[in-house]
């Protein structure tokens, strides 16, 4: 029989302080993400995906 192991969740409670507090400045000093930048980015690779969608179609009717 196979021994499964269990791992928790972390809890911030029980880290020491200093790895606590640079945890935290990491997560506070991390820029926002540009979403406007990622939607326009989505946008142009769906419409690259259309076009090698139709040019696929095209061959394969021919």
């Amino acid at each position: 029989m196979a021994s499964t192991m269990k791992f928790d969740k972390p809890n911030m409670t029980n880290l020491p302080k200093d790895l606590g507090m640079r945890i935290f400045r990491t997560i506070l000093s991390t820029p926002v993400p540009d979403f406007q930048k990622m939607h326009e980015e989505s946008i142009e690779l769906e419409r690259q995906m259309m076009i090698e969608r139709e040019k696929h179609k095209n061959d394969n009717e021919e």
